[in-house]
């Protein structure tokens, strides 16, 4: 078989599996988010509060282009509040303007709630991501903000990270197999010479 034919055929493979040789970074993007909307209780206990959250509002990053392909974003929760503690825990996902999504859990101090006598009032909130689809399928990262809680709708804002699976740049993975085709000439250049010499070194001393 010719070099070149050889060259050919390895670079049609690495060009196949070249998404698995350059391993995919996670890249931040910085973030702030506000939203509206209101928890409602679906069950109660003696020491329990069961809620689903329903809120509308934006999520923006310094990009404008993202900015319009995520927004508006709506967001959902469902979570269990300690009375004894005023510590809230649960899951949430976001659902962005694109269709894509982002979930994960949703830890919230809301002892101010709790204690007040008509269930208004100031918290916290800390998103930590766990996926999602489309761009954020494998993110991580968290926002955190605060927020209040009137009789009729609740308001929170906040910022943080969102760690997103960059893909290779084009370019970069042009640049590797290209880098790669040509070790791989030089070394069957230098295999061809060497079995050269050996067949006319063979042949010298072949009586």
């Amino acid at each position: 078989m010719k070099v070149s034919t050889r060259i050919g055929i390895v670079s049609t493979a690495l060009f196949s599996v070249l998404p698995l040789a350059i391993p995919a970074q996670a890249s931040p993007i910085a973030v702030t988010y506000s939203l509206t909307g209101m928890g409602t209780v679906v069950n109660a206990t003696d020491t329990t509060l069961t809620l689903v959250g329903q809120f509308s509002g934006t999520v923006l990053s310094g990009d404008p282009t993202l900015n319009t392909a995520w927004n508006p974003v709506t967001y959902t929760d469902h979570s269990v509040a300690d009375l004894t503690t005023g510590l809230l825990n649960g899951t949430f996902s976001f659902v962005f303007a694109n269709g894509d999504t982002l979930s994960g859990n949703v830890f919230e101090n809301v002892s101010a709630i709790v204690a007040s006598p008509d269930g208004t009032g100031p918290f916290t909130q800390t998103l930590s991501f766990t996926g999602g689809t489309g761009e954020f399928a494998g993110a991580t990262g968290s926002v955190s903000g605060s927020g209040s809680v009137g009789t009729t709708t609740g308001t929170v804002s906040g910022s943080g990270t969102i760690n997103t699976t960059a893909v290779p740049e084009p370019a970069s993975a042009a640049l590797l197999l290209g880098g790669l085709a040509v070790i791989i000439a030089g070394r069957l250049r230098f295999r061809g010479r060497l079995r050269a010499e050996s067949r006319r070194e063979f042949r010298a001393f072949t009586p």
